[in-house]
C-alpha cells in the first residue's frame, strides 16, 4: 500500500512539472493613479428621531429605514465599485445584512440590511413579524460603509 501510495505521488510530481506558458501581457503600474482603486471609509450615527417607517404596520413590507447622505456613493460605484456596510454594536462591527433572533411575546428576527441609491445609503431594520417598533433602537446606532471605487 506504502508502494503505491509512492507512485500515486511521484506520478503527480512528475505530471505537474512542465514547462511554464508564454508570458502574458504587462500588467498596470498603478504610479499615474488612474490605475487603482480608491477605499474610503464612512461611519453614520443614526439617532432614534431619523428613523422612518414603509408600509403597513403588521403586514408584509413594513420596516424602519434611514437615510444617509453619501456624496461618493455614485452611480459608477454602484455598478463597478463594492460597497460594504456594517452596523457596529459594541466593539464589533457586524456586516450587514446582519441578523439577530429576538424574543417577545414569541421568537421572532430581525434583518438589518441596506439600500443603496446615487448619493444616499439607507439602512433598514425589519423583524419578521413586521412590527418592527419606531425607532426600532432607544439609543444612536452606529454604521460603517466602506466603499471601494477605481480612481
Amino acid at each position: 500500500m506504502r508502494k503505491l501510495f509512492f507512485i500515486a505521488v511521484t506520478a503527480i510530481v512528475l505530471v505537474s512539472c512542465g514547462k511554464e506558458g508564454p508570458q502574458g501581457p504587462r500588467g498596470r503600474d498603478g504610479r499615474d493613479g488612474r490605475d487603482g482603486t480608491k477605499i474610503n471609509t464612512y461611519y453614520f450615527d443614526v439617532y432614534p428621531n431619523e428613523w422612518r417607517t414603509e408600509g403597513n404596520y403588521g403586514f408584509s413590507g413594513y420596516y424602519c429605514f434611514a437615510e444617509k447622505n453619501v456624496s461618493e456613493l455614485t452611480s459608477a460605484v454602484i455598478d463597478q465599485g463594492a460597497v460594504l456596510a456594517y452596523v457596529i454594536f459594541g466593539d464589533y462591527d457586524n456586516q450587514l445584512p446582519f441578523v439577530e433572533p429576538l424574543y417577545d411575546n414569541g421568537e421572532y428576527t430581525r434583518i438589518i440590511r441596506y439600500d443603496l441609491q446615487p448619493g444616499k445609503i439607507g439602512f433598514i431594520v425589519a423583524d419578521t413579524d413586521f412590527r418592527t417598533w419606531n425607532p426600532p433602537y432607544s439609543n444612536m446606532v452606529k454604521f460603517k460603509v466602506v466603499i471601494i471605487s477605481k480612481m
